[in-house]
């Protein structure tokens, strides 16, 4: 037997058993309390399960035991729904309507294979050999797979926006490691097929590609522990108007233009009342505190941030404390504080958030600018 095939055969074996085992904790841990994270789980499970289509064939198994041909876990219209249905779940459009439907070629697709699974093996495997079985289970299932993963970036890019002309504090909110796995699910799928058309016999990257999948398995469930719903880690003021505020927001958002004179009035008195109350010292300033305290709506203030001033409301707050900091920096009571203690007191919950807005508006970091 092939060595490479034995390699890879154990790196899913190992794929398969941790992600088995993550996901089967996620799923019971969170079923009751927290569901996003238990569409995680389940994916998890269904990522861990697919690995089973090509462990017995990497250990020559099939022939010996044709239990094992044609597994009913071919998941491919069914794993980037799934996984689509979970960011919805933890994005910013969580209160809106979801998009259940996007699982419904999978459960047919799932149905269809349980049947064929209990067909005599000798009909499976002329099944299996068939043009409509590869087409349908195959490239089919791909096409659907890649369509659902580059709505999903659509949807991400969306969420983005809006975090970013909201909050002031981003930190687990932007969804970055969610996009990271997306676009390696979907450059890697692509590679993958690519490679195997070109050189099928070639297991160096299928290897690697193993070896990744095993990885990805620890990485998405680490940050999924971690990651909640973004409308659960609302500010403890005015959370119900934040709500509202967000769950009416639309996916695409086709509004009437404001004339221009008025956004720069408006954008005149919002940094009149900024400068002088500095509420933006709030590290959990959100738009819909600064338009309570406006007496304005927060689609208006956020109008005239991005047009006038060319920023989302968390660049725009952010630069207003930056501005504080090189004041704190630059004064004698400078010595009183450390860098981090300097970006909690304008605003940060981090110092790598600090860093990393002081940077974007300085070009230097705040230790450098103190030297």
């Amino acid at each position: 037997m092939d060595l490479n095939l034995n390699f890879q055969s154990a790196l899913d074996l190992l794929g398969l058993f941790q992600g088995l085992t993550l996901g089967i904790l996620m799923l019971i841990l969170n079923f009751r309390h927290f569901r996003s994270t238990y569409w995680l789980g389940l994916y998890l499970v269904l990522f861990s399960l697919k690995l089973l289509i090509f462990i017995p064939g990497g250990l020559d198994l099939d022939e010996r035991f044709p239990s094992l041909f044609l597994l009913p876990f071919n998941f491919s219209w069914l794993l980037f729904a799934v996984f689509f249905i979970y960011t919805q779940k933890i994005s910013i459009f969580s209160d809106q309507k979801i998009k259940y439907w996007l699982l419904y070629p999978g459960i047919l697709s799932l149905i269809a294979q349980i049947v064929i699974y209990f067909q005599p093996y000798t009909v499976k495997v002329d099944i299996a050999q068939s043009l409509w079985y590869v087409i349908v289970f195959t490239y089919a299932g791909i096409l659907y797979s890649w369509g659902i993963g580059i709505w999903n970036l659509r949807l991400l890019n969306r969420h983005k926006r809006q975090v970013e002309n909201t909050f002031s504090e981003l930190e687990n909110k932007v969804l970055t490691w969610v996009r990271i796995f997306l676009i390696y699910s979907l450059s890697s799928s692509v590679l993958i097929h690519i490679l195997y058309v070109i050189s099928p016999e070639n297991y160096v990257f299928k290897i690697i590609f193993s070896a990744l999948d095993l990885v990805a398995i620890y990485w998405i469930a680490i940050n999924g522990v971690i990651q909640q719903n973004v409308l659960s880690t609302l500010s403890s003021k005015g959370p119900e108007q934040l709500r509202d505020y967000l769950s009416g927001l639309k996916e695409e958002n086709h509004e009437r233009k404001d004339d221009h004179k008025d956004l720069e009035a408006l954008m005149e008195k919002v940094e009149t009342y900024m400068k002088k109350s500095e509420i933006f010292l709030n590290s959990d300033l959100t738009i819909v505190d600064l338009a309570e305290k406006l007496n304005l709506h927060p689609k208006k203030i956020s109008a005239s941030i991005n047009s006038i001033s060319n920023q989302n409301f968390n660049s725009y707050v952010n630069a207003l404390r930056i501005e504080k900091a090189k004041l704190i920096l630059d004064g004698a009571q400078a010595h009183n504080f450390s860098i981090e203690g300097i970006g909690q007191e304008v605003g940060f919950h981090s110092k790598s958030a600090f860093y990393s807005a002081f940077k974007k508006v300085t070009g230097t970091t705040p230790t450098r600018y103190k030297e």
